[in-house]
């Protein structure tokens, strides 16, 4: 087979391969002169592994999945073996959820893993802009990170990270660490300052029949190179192991005045792993703002108006 007849098979099959990019694997095919003779003729065992390796290129070009599969492999680093692989098995996929009317984004639910051995549950939330074409959207925790930002009586115009400033800045990470991050005055760092940008906060998770479900989570969140904002939580509820009855029975023996305090826990707690396996009702928030150079910081921080995505955190087995 010809370089020409190659290159035209495999274009075929993956779209057109840059003439770099042609050359770089027949110079793999071929690396010393006493190869000379073949480069002209390639076998089929070796146009196949060509042909698999620009199909997994192609598939890294087409971008990252970002998943909790991803969140705890490559974001995390370190990962504990039996931790991961029972948050695998307990990950549900796209569960039932209806978002409340909103003409600005679209904000989903993309994973759940709730994880009785370790007590822990994680949500994967998604954000995107209804119209990308005029809107741009960041996380509202991506404004001031450096805790620099003082208000009017702040530098108007500073020069580096860490001043007192008296304007915001904005900070864009690539997720993957490959790629330096931005931060600086917010019209100078976001993508396309000819859009408009909204900000989104998500405000937490909560429970409509009041099971106090979740707690205080941790949160980690991040924007994708396509421009959707994504957040991360990690709640510990305690109620989820019958341990937690043990220690709420302890406190009402150690402290009797208490104890009718502890015993209504106990029965909010085994009122929710019962209704695990239908599922408990929850409620995702969000507030989302529009910013604009030099608006009141009370309307910045309060202001905007507010969604909701209804979902629900059911106990599964071996995942989906």
């Amino acid at each position: 087979m010809t370089e020409q007849e190659l290159r035209s098979r495999l274009e075929n099959l993956t779209g057109e391969i840059p003439a770099e990019t042609h050359r770089a694997f027949l110079s793999a095919a071929s690396p010393g002169k006493e190869a000379k003779v073949m480069k002209k003729k390639i076998s089929a065992g070796l146009v196949f592994a060509l042909v698999l390796a620009l199909l997994a290129v192609a598939a890294i070009a087409a971008g990252i999945g970002y998943n909790l599969e991803w969140w705890y492999t490559e974001r995390n680093g370190v990962v504990d073996p039996a931790a991961f692989q029972a948050m695998m098995d307990h990950r549900v996929e796209n569960p039932e959820q209806q978002q409340a009317e909103d003409s600005l984004v679209n904000v989903s639910i993309r994973e759940v893993s709730l994880v009785p051995e370790s007590g822990t549950l994680d949500v994967f939330i998604q954000a995107s802009v209804k119209d990308p074409e005029h809107y741009e959207l960041h996380s509202a925790y991506a404004l001031d990170v450096d805790g620099s930002y003082m208000g009017p009586g702040g530098d108007p115009d500073p020069e580096e990270d860490g001043e007192d400033r008296g304007v915001h800045w904005l900070w864009v990470s690539d997720p993957t660490g490959e790629e330096e991050s931005r931060i600086g005055p917010v019209l100078q760092v976001m993508d396309d300052n000819t859009k408009r940008l909204l900000l989104i906060e998500c405000t937490g998770v909560t429970s409509p029949e009041g099971v106090h479900v979740l707690g205080y989570p941790s949160l980690d969140e991040f924007r994708t190179p396509e421009g959707e904002v994504v957040y991360v939580l990690e709640y510990s509820p305690e109620w989820i192991s019958t341990e937690y009855d043990r220690q709420q029975e302890a406190f009402g023996k150690e402290y009797p005045n208490m104890k009718e305090y502890a015993d209504g826990k106990i029965a909010e707690a085994q009122a929710a792993r019962e209704k695990l396996a239908e599922g408990i009702p929850c409620v995702l928030q969000y507030r989302v703002v529009e910013y604009t150079e030099g608006m009141d910081d009370e309307v910045l921080y309060t202001g905007g108006t507010t969604g909701q995505v209804e979902f629900a955190v059911r106990l599964t087995e071996g995942g989906n």
